[in-house]
């Protein structure tokens, strides 16, 4: 599941446009996401700037984020005053800081 879908998590561009930033990353970051549709790796997600290929949408999403895109997005926690530089790093926060706000 996307992280910017889960409570605790908010986000935007480093230059602060949208309010709601997180799901505009999500649609920036997926136009580079390409399916594979045949060969060794039919189903699975390809980067479609250095053809990195995972088994999962989310952990191709997240590479694109982190090694063509770093420090391109700032996400903040909404329960403290923490902000980071990828989602995945929200992600993780959020789970081992505000155990109590998950579901």
């Amino acid at each position: 599941e996307y992280a910017g879908d889960h409570q605790g998590y908010e986000g935007g561009h480093v230059d602060g446009q949208g309010a709601d930033g997180t799901k505009g990353n999500k649609v920036i970051l997926q136009q580079f996401i390409e399916k594979v549709t045949d060969g060794v790796d039919k189903g699975k997600y390809k980067c479609g700037i250095c053809g990195k290929v995972n088994g999962q949408k989310i952990h191709t999403q997240n590479h694109i984020e982190s090694i063509h895109f770093p420090g391109t997005f700032v996400y903040n926690c909404k329960h403290c005053e923490m902000t980071f530089t990828g989602r995945n790093k929200l992600y993780i926060h959020v789970n081992q800081m505000h155990k109590e706000f998950q579901h």
